[in-house]
């Protein structure tokens, strides 16, 4: 099962890999065409060599010097690409609460916390819905705490972000053992981003998305599907309705609930909802 919300999500997630892994492209080419210079030319500055690149002005550094350059480079970037998955993945919760209300009116109970991985698990539980492993939770948590310490420029690790380390690290690297490479939850070294444990987080934060979505297709109401379904393709069409239209609509309803919803809707609860939304 899924939301209409995934798709969107995991495409824009998508995009950023592929565009960190343009950057690596772009890094490597860098640094094989500085290993072609000779120690002669490590003194040359960055427009003697790249006169034909209008930025190489602008840098204006010595040759010898790009490499470290580049490095700080590197872990503004990393930083960057790992602050915008967060907030797509931060959006995606907040879009999931609103789903949540759409489709289960009548049971939806908002909560509020200032953290929005915590309100998103107490709005689930108020309103009666099963909720994901609280590792999921805990390494939004973990991936906020550290975006702030980027964002906010910080030189030391905060207070909440050093007691989740301590109480929860070794058990975050069990939870997803077989999906790290480099991370290491309970490395207190977090103020810069680097590179295999910035993949690592870019390929946890897709799977909490698809994990967090199959867990709220399961509670949304299938009711509140066909409702949503109905009122996106008729009403705005509005038909006289008759046997033949109710048919035709039931079928297109059942259809495309496999392929938005992942699941199999049943005639008997589709009929009543296409026969009032959309009449004329």
């Amino acid at each position: 099962m899924k939301t209409p919300l995934l798709k969107k999500y995991i495409d824009t997630l998508a995009s950023l890999n592929d565009q960190l892994c343009f950057f690596q492209f772009n890094r490597n080419e860098l640094i094989k065409r500085l290993k072609q210079f000779g120690g002669e030319e490590g003194d040359l500055f960055t427009p003697d060599l790249f006169q034909d690149n209008i930025m190489a002005p602008r840098i204006n550094v010595k040759i010898k010097d790009l490499p470290s350059f580049q490095e700080l480079n590197q872990k503004f970037t990393f930083g960057a690409y790992i602050s915008t998955s967060y907030e797509v993945t931060s959006y995606y919760l907040k879009d999931s609460l609103d789903i949540l209300r759409l489709f289960n009116p009548s049971s939806f109970v908002s909560t509020n916390d200032n953290q929005l991985e915590e309100k998103y698990i107490l709005t689930l539980t108020s309103s009666g819905c099963s909720v994901p492993s609280r590792e999921i939770i805990d390494t939004i948590k973990y991936i906020r705490l550290r975006r702030n310490l980027f964002t906010h420029l910080s030189e030391s690790i905060s207070p909440q972000l050093n007691s989740l380390i301590i109480s929860q690290g070794a058990n975050l690297n069990s939870y997803w053992t077989s999906a790290l490479t480099d991370l290491d939850f309970q490395n207190t070294d977090v103020l810069n981003f680097e590179e295999g444990e910035s993949i690592d987080l870019i390929k946890l934060l897709r799977i909490i998305v698809e994990t967090l979505d199959l867990n709220l297709a399961q509670n949304l109401s299938e009711i509140g599907m066909i409702t949503y379904l109905a009122k996106e393709q008729f009403e705005l069409k509005p038909q006289r309705i008759n046997a033949d239209i109710v048919e035709q609509r039931i079928r297109k309803i059942k259809k495309i609930g496999k392929a938005v919803f992942g699941v199999n809707l049943v005639d008997n609860d589709i009929e009543p909802i296409v026969k009032t939304i959309g009449r004329r």
